[in-house]
């Protein structure tokens, strides 16, 4: 795939951002460093060009690539790659000359426009890619999240979270693509840290691939370059079960005729301590064995269990691509040399270990890893994406059923601590699609806003049953009227299109109700970007009040019983609501 990955922001609202953001460092254009030092060519690393692409993240720092569609080989990728670097190093230094007069570098602009104009154009089609190959180095203590997501026409379609280890680190997630689509499907690729996290890391690949099995060119799928031989670090620890994990065979034995392996259990607990998966691989019957590996209290420890009576090695694969790691960062213990055998044929790049080397696995390299907090919950994170993904097959296609099922929280309350008031701050000044007024304040007058004893802040945390997203947005309503009018609202697009919008305004519209309104009124700038949240108002029952360029006035009426669905539930226990006195 021709990908040319450029920086952005997770969450901004450029350019105004770039007046009153704290965050803001001006780049050599004038338009916000979102890496620290860019995007550097690191020689003391190699993959799939001679160099690393070294970068170290800013707060909400992120990179993004447009799809393109089209295919080049490595070697046509290389030479592009080459004849760039040669024209970029001209223009930088006519960009240089140019600066007095040329303060925002519009020479440099020129050549990224030019050559994304030539991108969209070269190299062929019809390549269907199933899979993102992604290799770096971190350069990060401990464990460390990286996100891959895949947006289409600004909707996101893929999103997984990445964990990285200090060191060398190595993913294929699964990723398809259509052999043919074109610039009108918007398809772009953000990767990005999480939390916010500011991170150094080194990439040697980053790009599309089609994974090792898939009809292929052979330079179509360099994601084969990584699963040549195993990584440098286990993942994931793949356990058989009969004279394995226990003495005995279960469909001659009985359950009753097992007895434990200590030393087996003895790894499980020290694999889990250190945060390296586990799964089960085993031919027996999947009920009967499961209802075994319980009763001895080691079912929790246990990542998608492939137990049937199909090849290991497939069993493996589909392991990996559920967990979204590595297959190369496997290893398998067995007491059969056949089935070893099998997996070391198919899967040169898994480690295959007899149930006789337990006792030499402390002091072997590959599962000498940190013990961190984050390694100690690592299964439970797994476990509970475990509990999403059964959450989507029950929902099916019906989407508000899905998130019904993730019981979503929305706590309402006003915003009083340092910390709570920044991140408010942050949203106002960052939110963009999600954004009723665009109004960006600074500091000092959002102290002034939280201050007005006519207006009604509040701040909006959410949570569902798998985890907690923290704050995600704030809301002003002016109460010195007659009649309500909400005049600021933003909300993260870390929680968008999950009803958290609609939750919203039904519970203002029922809490104005009974404070005595008729209406609330919605004071909307439309703007370019926030179609997102008119959408919300076309989809509630909102009239049209006034409308006047840019500028709407919306009206709910609160006459009758307003609209509520029961996809969020609303705590508003710290949200009493404060009139003038």
């Amino acid at each position: 795939m021709v990908l040319e990955w450029r920086e952005h922001c997770t969450e901004c609202a450029v350019p105004q951002c770039y007046r009153d953001c704290a965050l803001y460092v001006a780049r050599r254009d004038r338009k916000c460093a979102r890496l620290v030092y860019g995007i550097l060519r690191n020689k003391a690393f190699s993959g799939l060009l001679a160099y690393g692409a070294d970068m170290h993240f800013r707060r909400w720092g992120k990179i993004e690539a447009h799809l393109t569609g089209r295919f080049l080989s490595i070697g046509q990728i290389r030479l592009l790659d080459g004849v760039n670097r040669v024209v970029t190093a001209m223009v930088n230094a006519i960009g240089t000359l140019l600066s007095p007069i040329n303060r925002k570098r519009r020479v440099n602009g020129g050549l990224a426009l030019l050559r994304g104009h030539l991108l969209n154009r070269l190299g062929r089609r019809g390549v269907a890619y199933d899979g993102f190959a992604i290799e770096c180095y971190s350069f990060e203590p401990g464990t460390c999240r990286l996100i891959v997501e895949l947006q289409k026409s600004k909707i996101t379609v893929f999103r997984e979270g990445l964990d990285l280890e200090l060191g060398y680190n190595c993913f294929a997630p699964a990723i398809a693509l259509p052999a043919e689509f074109d610039a009108n499907d918007a398809f772009d690729l953000m990767v990005y840290p999480d939390g916010d996290r500011e991170l150094r890391l080194v990439f040697t690949c980053l790009d599309f691939v089609v994974r090792a099995g898939k009809a292929a060119e052979t330079e179509a799928a360099p994601a084969q370059r990584f699963e040549a031989k195993p990584a440098a670090k286990v993942k994931c620890v793949a356990w058989d079960l009969d004279n394995t994990l226990w003495h005995g065979i279960l469909a001659e034995d009985g359950e009753a005729g097992l007895r434990l392996r200590d030393e087996a259990v003895e790894m499980v607990r020290w694999f889990d301590e250190r945060g390296i998966l586990q799964t089960v691989v085993s031919k027996n019957h999947h009920d009967d064995a499961m209802a075994a590996v319980k009763r001895f209290g080691l079912g929790e420890y246990f990542l998608y269990p492939a137990i049937n009576w199909g090849q290991k090695s497939a069993n493996l694969q589909q392991i990996a691509e559920r967990l979204n790691i590595g297959i190369d960062t496997f290893a398998l213990i067995d007491d059969s040399p056949f089935e070893r055998s099998e997996v070391a044929a198919v899967l040169p790049m898994v480690r295959v270990f007899a149930e006789g080397e337990l006792a030499q696995f402390r002091s072997r390299p590959e599962f000498n890893v940190p013990i961190t907090e984050a390694s100690r919950l690592r299964r439970n994170s797994y476990l509970t994406e475990m509990e999403r993904e059964r959450a989507r097959e029950i929902s099916g296609a019906d989407y508000l059923d899905f998130l019904r099922s993730c019981e979503l929280k929305l706590r309402l309350f006003h915003p009083d601590s340092a910390e709570e008031i920044a991140r408010c701050l942050e949203l106002i000044q960052r939110s963009n699609q999600l954004n009723l007024s665009s109004r960006r304040y600074d500091a000092g007058q959002f102290g002034e806003l939280l201050a007005n004893a006519e207006m009604w802040c509040l701040a909006m945390e959410c949570a569902d049953r798998f985890g907690d997203y923290g704050i995600v947005g704030f809301a002003s309503v002016d109460l010195s009227g007659r009649e309500p009018v909400a005049k600021d609202f933003v909300l993260s697009c870390r929680v968008a299109q999950k009803h958290v919008e609609h939750a919203f305004y039904a519970w203002l519209g029922e809490t104005m109700q009974r404070d005595g309104a008729q209406r609330l009124l919605i004071d909307l700038i439309k703007t370019a970007r926030n179609r997102p949240l008119v959408k919300v108002f076309e989809e509630m029952p909102f009239s049209t009040e006034s409308s006047d360029g840019s500028h709407m006035r919306l009206a709910l009426d609160l006459t009758g019983t307003v609209q509520r669905d029961d996809v969020v539930r609303v705590d508003d226990s710290g949200a009493a609501l404060r009139r003038v006195s």
